[in-house]
């Protein structure tokens, strides 16, 4: 997850990326099988098929997509900031647009098979948006909002509502396509859960003779500070700081990399912490 806020080439890349992912999912697998996705774009969906069924005309799913967007935009942009909107809004009009152009693919007619590689598809397109700062909308927008509120992953509160959504598509077309859907939203949950590191938290313990530079480039970095204390080595009976902090695991990497540059001589033990309780800052998406 990019946690500066600026646009990057890597950051705008990855939300077209995630787009032309999203669309072309949507045209080989999701139509292919007659599928509901979750969220707005399973909304989307519903109204384009009843609008076919009920209406002298067919209403594009691609507007209505867009259409359906635009409050979250709204919120996200106040709460989350314009880059996280920016990206966000590239992933989501892309799809929007695409959809109407990729041409469909009919790859197999094994439902299961359509349920499950469409939706690692679907998580692998959520997955790439979200590491380069934005989200695909809909549903996710407020995925990352409670997530960001209650500081734990709410992806699987999202699953719920999203397979309500589901068997109320049921009730109006197909019971059968419904249940294959949620099988589809599923997968794509997981591989999301699975993937997003951003409420994951890793335990460092450093033992170093640079405290100072350390200390400092963790403030920098992290946004907040270490805990330090001496110790002494058992064997050497020399005495060495030591230094205690948690950060994102999704920072772990820059980090290690940020001590080893300062002293590469540091001893650093990294820890999964399974959970962390108490004042803990974390920067923002």
């Amino acid at each position: 997850m990019q946690s500066n806020d600026k646009l990057t080439v890597r950051s705008l890349l990855l939300a077209v990326l995630s787009g032309l992912l999203a669309a072309f999912n949507l045209k080989v697998f999701v139509h292919a099988g007659n599928l509901t996705p979750a969220g707005f774009s399973g909304t989307a969906v519903v109204l384009e098929r009843l609008s076919e069924t009920y209406l002298p005309f067919k209403l594009s799913y691609g507007v209505l997509y867009l259409l359906l967007n635009i409050p979250g935009t709204l919120v996200i942009l106040k709460t989350l900031g314009k880059r996280f909107t920016i990206l966000s809004r590239i992933d989501i009009l892309l799809t929007a647009t695409l959809v109407s152009v990729i041409p469909s693919l009919d790859i197999t007619n094994d439902l299961l098979l359509i349920s499950v590689f469409g939706g690692v598809l679907n998580g692998i397109s959520d997955c790439l948006v979200l590491e380069s700062g934005g989200c695909g909308g809909g549903t996710h927008f407020w995925a990352i909002f409670l997530s960001r509120k209650y500081q734990k992953s709410m992806w699987n509160v999202v699953l719920i509502l999203n397979a309500f959504l589901l068997l109320v598509s049921g009730m109006l077309f197909n019971w059968e396509t419904a249940l294959y859907s949620i099988i589809f939203q599923f997968v794509s949950t997981q591989v999301i859960d699975h993937y997003d590191n951003r409420y994951r938290r890793t335990t460092f313990i450093i033992i170093t003779e640079k405290p100072d530079e350390i200390t400092e480039a963790v403030f920098r970095l992290l946004g907040h500070s270490v805990t330090r204390f001496r110790g002494e080595g058992s064997y050497s009976h020399e005495i060495k700081e030591v230094l205690y902090t948690v950060c994102g695991k999704y920072e772990e990497k820059h980090l290690t990399d940020v001590i080893m540059d300062i002293d590469p001589k540091a001893f650093v033990n990294i820890m999964d912490s399974h959970r962390v309780v108490g004042n803990f800052k974390q920067k923002p998406y």
